[in-house]
């Protein structure tokens, strides 16, 4: 069997001898006409070079291009992987809906081909593709999150500090709620609410980015400190008390989200498609409205003056990682639908 793993971002892939399996991979990039239809060439060239009986898409951009490098290829099993719907079916703004109005029947000549699957990882991004009949409900499948290894995450070695660290490690995008942490956390300094406020998150290429002039200027007072790009995340996460992530972007399950169970931390994060896949309310963290800093901050200040539930929801983090979320849970549903 040979797979065709076309990647926005690069991942720990092991080779396996029961597969032939070969990789494309592509830094992203804004989608543009020209460059969308040089990537198709370039798959339909590698489709042809490998004769592929599977052909595994990830993201929503590099599934549509897939889609129609392989269109007609009915012998071809074409799997596809939407780890969210992103900007184009989240974003409110009128472009993005410019966008959906415009590609919705493209997307339907793409995806309802014979022999495709698309899996989802949540429910809510599962339901509004079906309803746009962009695929149907036998074509759907719901694979929680992407996994994590749970092993690069210890939640028995945090690190004890002068004061507790509420932590938000994030892409500088606007839609991940980096306004609402900024504003929770000046809310809770004025309340004299001891803690460091952390935001981990490099500069990205995005339509919605936020620039590094806009991050300096929106933590000029040093109420919150901004690491920049930070390589250690699991250690990051290992001296943090509180992890933060109030985002309203098209997520699938958030990796931040998915490492800060593994890592055993309590969570305040949105009512959102994908956040709230991570956090059962009330027990390994609390869910808060979207765009909302005030529910935010009494979230945080819930969880920081009540250490007894910190531990407990703590624990239940680690628990739902083990459950749900380990890498080799999803490893198995996913060869599972290569059949075999």
């Amino acid at each position: 069997i040979t797979i065709g793993l076309i990647n926005g971002n690069q991942e720990r892939i092991k080779q396996s001898p029961e597969f032939n399996i070969k990789i494309l991979t592509k830094k992203s990039g804004n989608l543009n006409p020209l460059g969308g239809l040089g990537m198709i060439r370039t798959i339909r060239q590698l489709i042809a070079q490998e004769k592929p009986d599977i052909v595994h898409t990830v993201t929503l951009k590099y599934s549509v291009l897939s889609a129609f490098a392989a269109y007609g290829k009915t012998h071809i099993h074409k799997i596809h992987t939407f780890a969210g719907l992103g900007y184009l079916f989240r974003d409110e703004g009128a472009l993005s809906l410019i966008l959906r109005t415009v590609l919705t029947p493209v997307l339907k000549t793409g995806f309802r081909q014979k022999n495709s699957t698309i899996t989802f990882q949540n429910i809510d991004d599962m339901h509004l593709i079906i309803e746009k009949n962009i695929t149907t409900p036998a074509d759907a499948v719901l694979i929680k999150g992407s996994g994590v290894h749970l092993n690069d995450f210890k939640p028995d070695q945090k690190q004890e500090g002068d004061l507790p660290i509420v932590f938000m490690p994030t892409r500088l995008v606007r839609q991940k709620g980096i306004s609402v942490f900024v504003e929770a956390a000046k809310m809770l300094k004025a309340e004299n609410i001891e803690a460091r406020f952390q935001i981990a998150g490099g500069v990205v290429d995005h339509p919605n980015a936020i620039s590094k002039d806009e991050m300096t200027e929106l933590t000029r007072d040093g109420v919150v400190e901004w690491l920049g790009f930070v390589s250690d995340i699991s250690d990051r996460l290992a001296q943090a008390d509180i992890i933060v992530y109030p985002s309203y972007y098209g997520e699938g399950v958030p990796r931040v989200l998915l490492e800060a169970c593994a890592a055993g931390r309590a969570i305040v994060t949105t009512d959102h498609p994908g956040c709230r896949e991570a956090v059962d309310d009330g027990k390994n963290g609390l869910l808060v409205p979207i765009k909302d800093p005030v529910a935010t901050a009494n979230a945080i200040k819930d969880i920081l003056c009540d250490d007894a539930l910190r531990v407990r929801m703590e624990k239940q983090s680690r628990n739902k990682a083990e459950q749900e979320f380990d890498i080799r849970l999803v490893v198995l549903k996913t060869v599972q639908l290569y059949g075999t």
